[in-house]
């Protein structure tokens, strides 16, 4: 049996084709095409020039923005990639009409446009609620990190630069004694005078930099520094130290579409719940009925606060607490508060009582200490090593913590959800689409790349749930 053989490249064919004839009508390049054309860029925010300016034209600015969708829906995110794209991708020049813009171009229109992207997305999600994609009665909400363009070879933290300074210290130190040491009388070639003088030299120039660059530390009173990214941070990302930014994701239940991203500096989540919960209702609508949940790394008093006074219905497990001897028995958790006597009573039956008001990061606390009773108690040891006996710190709102404990509890079959919710996301993005990375520098611009992946993330999640035909036709509704 012989093999299939194509055709011949130098065979001359009297068909006429369009691209468009080329471009199936399932083909998501067309519903790209279909979203880009219902926009109006100016409430976007894209800067957009007028066309009876002297000089060179430029390029469609719808055209561009389909470049990038395209690009992120496609993996396809340098501006160098893209602008080679642009002249063998037969999708593409249907897309964008045949234009082909150079790297500097493309770069700067993503530079210029930085805003415009955020509010691309949050249109997009606008559409996908409209037709009922997202209902937004359940939302997930967790952060993932992603890497900066920083090595780690240029992070400093205070430790790590005292280290290289008494390193470089020692390196001269090092070097000044060999001169020290050569006699006199020994002949030295100028040669080994210079290479010692010039090692010298560079690592002295090498600690004035780390001068000027603990100088700069203390002024603006921050623990590291990260030098081709000022903005970027270290951070802990699956069990290793990452110079990283923190990207912030709320996720609707029914149809795993995400309703927003925002990309921070913040090493941790502790602080983003109130302001992901508020970014969220503010693009939804508020909904009486909608329920938030969030792991145990947004656990923080003043944020829960805010997020319940402000009406939200929220579930969150606290972070399980721990005595002396990491023995779960003597934690916090089993410190039973009894509101008629204000005390609290400890697993083997004994009575804490009030003693005194403290506070920390500017919340007020009561504070409930054994004292004697602790200090006879034959299990003193394990519960605690304090002379005074076990102490219980309460917030003057611990009653809101204390109903959010037992809320979440009894939805612990809604809460197990949260995972699946907001890790589908994550898992796309990162394994899929492969964005483990920024481009970009500053905040700006990583929050900027982060409305593309959701973008280009919620076309994918789209083209699943309905067939880009469909798409079409909502689209010129």
């Amino acid at each position: 049996m012989s093999d299939i053989q194509g055709f011949s490249r130098n065979q001359m064919s009297f068909q006429l084709l369009s691209l468009d004839e080329l471009i199936d009508k399932e083909n998501p390049v067309r519903a790209i095409d279909a979203f880009v054309d219902s926009l109006c860029l100016s409430e976007m925010g894209i800067k957009e020039y007028k066309k009876h300016n002297p000089g060179q034209q430029p390029y469609e600015r719808k055209d561009l923005l389909k470049l990038f969708i395209y690009g992120y829906f496609n993996k396809i995110r340098s501006s160098r990639s893209l602008e080679t794209e642009c002249k063998r991708n037969l999708e593409l020049m249907w897309l964008v009409n045949g234009i082909r813009p150079d790297h500097g171009t493309i770069s700067l229109f993503l530079k210029e446009n930085r805003k415009g992207f955020k509010q691309v997305m949050r249109t997009f999600t606008g559409l996908l609620k409209g037709w009922g994609l997202i209902d937004g009665e359940l939302i997930a909400i967790d952060g993932t990190k992603i890497k900066a363009q920083n090595s780690k070879k240029n992070y400093i933290s205070s430790n790590g630069l005292m280290k290289k300074m008494q390193y470089f210290d020692e390196k001269i130190d090092h070097y000044l004694q060999q001169l020290e040491e050569m006699p006199q009388e020994d002949e030295l070639s100028g040669q080994t005078v210079s290479s010692i003088t010039s090692k010298i030299n560079k690592y002295q120039k090498k600690k004035e930099h780390l001068t000027e660059l603990k100088k700069k530390m203390k002024d603006e009173g921050k623990k590291q520094i990260t030098i081709t990214d000022p903005e970027s941070r270290a951070m802990k990302n699956n069990g290793k130290i990452d110079v990283a930014y923190n990207m912030q994701s709320s996720v609707d239940n029914k149809n795993k579409l995400i309703v927003t991203l925002n990309v921070v500096n913040d090493v941790n989540d502790q602080s983003q719940l109130f302001s992901m919960v508020s970014e969220t209702n503010k693009i939804l609508l508020r909904n009486e009925e909608r329920v938030i949940l969030a792991d145990t790394g947004y656990y923080n008093a003043k944020e829960i606060k805010n997020c319940l006074d402000d009406g939200n219905n929220l579930y969150l497990k606290p972070q399980k607490s721990k005595s002396v001897s990491n023995d779960a028995t003597y934690s916090k958790d089993n410190f039973h508060y009894q509101k008629e006597t204000d005390t609290y009573l400890c697993p083997e039956g004994q009575e804490l009582p009030y003693m005194e008001n403290t506070s920390k990061n500017g919340l007020k606390y009561k504070k409930y200490i054994g004292g004697k009773v602790c200090l006879s108690c034959p299990l003193y040891q394990i519960c605690t090593k304090a002379k005074r006996g076990r102490s219980i710190q309460r917030w003057e709102h611990e009653e809101i913590l204390d109903k959010l404990k037992e809320d979440t509890k009894a939805n612990n079959e809604i809460y197990k959800k949260r995972s699946q919710i907001v890790e589908h996301p994550f898992g796309t993005i990162k394994r899929s689409l492969g964005y483990t990375y920024f481009l970009g520098k500053g905040l700006d611009s990583v929050n900027a790349e982060a409305a593309l992946i959701g973008v280009a993330y919620n076309f994918k999640r789209l083209i699943n749930i309905k067939k880009v035909s469909e798409i079409v036709e909502l689209l010129a509704a």
